[in-house]
């Protein structure tokens, strides 16, 4: 019975450490940039999003809140973000799929950004 036990704890430790899968998306330039802070109605659901010109209409790419809960981005990410889109580079959004409230979001893990 003790084997059974650790092989379970084993099991059940790992299952538990798995990350969630980050995706990336296409790499195009930033259509819109949205910061929200503490005063706005919306910021205690997100903190900002981007929108990507390949899929604007369809995707915005969250961070922080409870949408996205977890996937916060620094100040200093942010403004990278801001330098990428005022300069037009392109980036590339790695994101993971959320639910809240039975609705999807997709929240930004992480981003590359080049200038061709």
């Amino acid at each position: 019975m003790p084997r059974f036990l650790s092989s379970l704890l084993v099991c059940v430790l790992f299952c538990v450490s798995i990350p969630a899968h980050a995706e990336t998306t296409a790499t195009t330039s930033i259509a819109q940039l949205m910061v929200l802070e503490p005063g706005d109605a919306s910021y205690k659901l997100f903190h900002g999003a981007v929108w990507l010109d390949h899929d604007k209409a369809s995707w915005n790419y969250r961070w922080g809140g409870l949408q996205c809960k977890g996937r916060e981005l620094s100040d200093n990410s942010i403004q990278l973000l801001f330098a990428a889109f005022r300069s037009e580079y392109q980036v590339t959004i790695e994101y993971v799929l959320t639910d809240y409230k039975g609705k999807p979001y997709r929240c930004v893990t992480g981003f590359t950004i080049s200038k061709s």
